[in-house]
C-alpha cells in the first residue's frame, strides 16, 4: 500500500507542477487573468456511498448485501485561473480520502450442515484515496458571493480489510458457534473514474471565504480477495475554507 500511496502523490505533484506550467505559459489576452497564487480550497465532510450487491462466495451463496455507512471524508482543492472577469475559469486539480473503520456491513447467507441458513454478518473497515486534475468555472454573485462547479477524471485507490463477523441461524436468530474460515481478510484496487464539485463561498475577511458544497464521485474497484467488484459512487456533502496563499 504505502509504494501505491508514493505513487499517488507524485502523480499528484506532477500534475500540479505541469498546471503551473501551463498557467505561467498561456499567453494573456484583454482579460486574461494576471500572475496571481492559485485559490486553495480544504474541506471536510462526509461521503454517502450508494447501497449495493456484491459476490463473496466465502460468506454467501448468493448475492451479498453491501451497506455503507456514511464516511468521514476530507481534502484539499486548488483552482488555477486560465480567464479572469465576473466568471472565471482554469483548471482544478485536487484529492480527498475518505475511510471508516466500523459499520460498513457486508451480510450473506448459506446453507448449513443442518439444512439450516446461516446468516453472515461482517464489520469491515474501508479506505478511499483520490487524485484528479479536470476544469472548473466560478461566478460572481455579489460582492462577497460566489459560486462553481467543476468536473473531470480522476483516480482512487481504495482498500478493504475484515473487522469483525458474526453468524446466527435464521430463522429465529440463534448465534452460531462456528466461525468462517476466511483465506484472505483484505483485498485493494485502483482505477479510473470522474468527479464533480458545486458550491458557493462566502467571503469572510479579504480573500478568505467560507462555504458548503457538493462533491460527486464514481468508478469501480475490484476487491478481489473479497468482496469482488464493487461500484464506488455517491455525494459527499462538505464544508470549504478557501483562501489564496
Amino acid at each position: 500500500m504505502r509504494h501505491v500511496l508514493r505513487a499517488l502523490g507524485a502523480t499528484g505533484m506532477l500534475a500540479a507542477q505541469a498546471v503551473s506550467v501551463v498557467a505561467a505559459e498561456a499567453e494573456p489576452d484583454a482579460a486574461a487573468v494576471d500572475q496571481e497564487p492559485p485559490l486553495i480550497q480544504v474541506f471536510l465532510g462526509v461521503l454517502e456511498l450508494d447501497d449495493q450487491s456484491g459476490e463473496w462466495d466465502a460468506i454467501s451463496e448468493s448475492n451479498v448485501d453491501v451497506d455503507f455507512s456514511s464516511l468521514p471524508s476530507g481534502g484539499i482543492e486548488a483552482e488555477y485561473p486560465f480567464y479572469k472577469g465576473w466568471v472565471h475559469w482554469g483548471l482544478n486539480p485536487g484529492g480527498s480520502i475518505a475511510w471508516k473503520s466500523d459499520d460498513t456491513n457486508f451480510s450473506g447467507g448459506f446453507t448449513g450442515e443442518s439444512g439450516t441458513t446461516i446468516r453472515v454478518d461482517i464489520d469491515n473497515s474501508l479506505f478511499l484515496f483520490e487524485l484528479h486534475l479536470g476544469g472548473y468555472v466560478r461566478g460572481r454573485l455579489t460582492d462577497r458571493i460566489t459560486t462553481y462547479a467543476a468536473a473531470g477524471p480522476m483516480v482512487m485507490f481504495g482498500e478493504h480489510e475484515v473487522e469483525d463477523e458474526s453468524l446466527e441461524e435464521i430463522p429465529d436468530g440463534a448465534p452460531v458457534d462456528d466461525e468462517l474460515d476466511l483465506q484472505d481478510n483484505d483485498s485493494n484496487d485502483i482505477n479510473l473514474g470522474f468527479y464533480g464539485r458545486a458550491g458557493v463561498d462566502f467571503e469572510i475577511q479579504d480573500g478568505q471565504h467560507m462555504g458548503f458544497g457538493i462533491r460527486y464521485m464514481s468508478t469501480e474497484l475490484d476487491f478481489d480477495k473479497t468482496i469482488g467488484k464493487v461500484d464506488i459512487e455517491g455525494p459527499q456533502y462538505v464544508l470549504t475554507y478557501s483562501a489564496r496563499f
